[in-house]
């Protein structure tokens, strides 16, 4: 489509310097060179006379980015032993199926009615326990050593074979569980161990990823350049009478394109008064809102991303009005940013901007949530988390506004607490 049609909001890079946030260099954080861009890649600005002109730049392939190593998730397991310890804790247990399981082990062999496992004695070597059938598949995907993981046969009880793992540790032993470890998992551990006590292991797993090492910042800053690239093809072929559906498909193919898996939510005009509206088919016609929620993994690691455009000529004052009030609102939580500083603040932060502009009853939802392996974990910007930002948290900054049978303005970048304050992961949304 000719892109004069298209408002142009997409993100840029200079625009983060606007608010005291520029992007990290690549010593910061330990990130590649970013990659470099070919002429073809080089998307023309746009020329509608109301919109600044920005060279968009859209990568499709990128500099290699080694798997992380052994030596990695040995100090993982290090770290967990020391956390469990300090919690009272004698064994660690984490089960496949959970992105605990994969950040200890490096992998994840799913859930089903057969116990995969991983047994961690704070004072001890680690062991995975797996169905016979699955040893040789668990040895060749794990990061833990081959040698530590133990079959259970169909007709034997693999929570016997975790008390005999554990030898004389299972006397009275202090089972720390993941915390989405089934239910039923947790009372068959508890009768084949009937002297040991279960432990909740929900704070000694957000503390253990809380904080994220330069090897995960890389494969995230991976993960957010892949779909912000991604959102930016797609919006350059979207053409009247396209269903959500359709640009959505887009987006997927954007980021298989790129080499991973991703996708996004496209909800187009008064759909995007809806924060988490499903598509419901709406076509895309002359004078609509286009938001595209996206976000993949690299490595594991995610990405999660939120851009907005009015398709066709000028957009409405009302809207420029509040795109421009929730980017100010973003820019303002942005700026609030430095260890030490509660989570709720930076919340308040980007709602004291919105209310004062007249919009406060439509940001109905938290501000933000943690980043890292998932797509929203530990910790959360919102009302109520006193919790202090310490360096190396990464969480989204996306307050929205949305008038039902209007339209909704979402715009969404990925940060980090800093030893300095903070770093824009992402590139911000260019000014309308």
């Amino acid at each position: 489509m000719d892109r004069r049609r298209f408002v142009n909001t997409l993100s840029v890079a200079g625009a983060a310097a606007a608010t005291g946030c520029a992007r990290a260099t690549t010593a910061a954080a330990g990130s590649a060179a970013p990659a470099p861009m070919s002429p073809s890649a080089t998307v023309p600005p746009s020329r509608h006379p109301t919109v600044p002109t920005t060279n968009i730049q859209v990568a499709s392939s990128y500099p290699p980015i080694a798997p992380l190593t052994r030596e990695v998730f040995e100090r993982r397991l290090e770290r967990a032993r020391t956390l469990a310890r300090e919690a009272g804790a004698t064994v660690l247990i984490a089960t496949s199926g959970a992105t605990n399981f994969r950040y200890l082990v490096g992998a994840d062999f799913g859930r089903s009615e057969r116990l995969i496992a991983l047994v961690l004695p704070v004072d001890g070597e680690p062991a995975l326990i797996a169905p016979s059938f699955e040893v040789e598949r668990v040895k060749r995907g794990t990061q833990v050593a081959a040698g530590a993981v133990h079959g259970w046969e169909e007709s034997e009880s693999p929570y016997a074979l975790v008390r005999a793992t554990l030898g004389a540790k299972a006397a009275r032993a202090a089972l720390l569980l993941e915390p989405r470890t089934e239910y039923w998992t947790a009372m068959n551990l508890g009768r084949a161990m009937p002297d040991a006590t279960l432990v909740d292991g929900a704070g000694v797993f957000e503390r253990l990823r809380l904080v994220k090492g330069p090897e995960e910042i890389l494969r995230m800053r991976r993960a957010i350049a892949i779909t912000e690239d991604a959102i930016a093809a797609t919006h350059d072929q979207i053409q009247p009478g396209m269903r959500d559906g359709d640009i959505a498909a887009i987006v997927a193919r954007e980021h298989a394109g790129r080499g991973v898996t991703g996708g996004a939510l496209v909800q187009l005009g008064d759909d995007s008064a809806l924060p988490h509206g499903n598509p419901g088919g709406a076509v895309l016609q002359e004078g609509m809102v286009v938001l595209i929620d996206g976000g993949c993994t690299f490595q594991g690691y995610a990405s999660d991303i939120t851009r907005i455009r009015w398709f066709g000529d000028a957009p409405p004052s009302k809207f420029r009005e509040v795109y421009r009030l929730v980017r100010d609102a973003q820019s303002a939580a942005m700026e609030r940013v430095k260890p030490g500083v509660p989570c709720q603040e930076i919340d308040r932060a980007a709602r004291a901007v919105i209310t004062r502009g007249g919009y406060g009853q439509y940001f109905t939802h938290r501000l933000g949530h943690g980043m890292g392996m998932d797509g929203h974990e530990a910790t959360y910007m919102v009302e109520g988390n006193t919790r202090p930002l310490e360096p190396g948290f990464v969480f989204s900054v996306e307050p929205g506004i949305y008038m039902l049978g209007e339209f909704g303005v979402r715009i969404e970048d990925d940060f980090m607490c800093t030893d300095a304050g903070g770093e824009l992961l992402s590139r911000r949304a260019a000014v309308v």
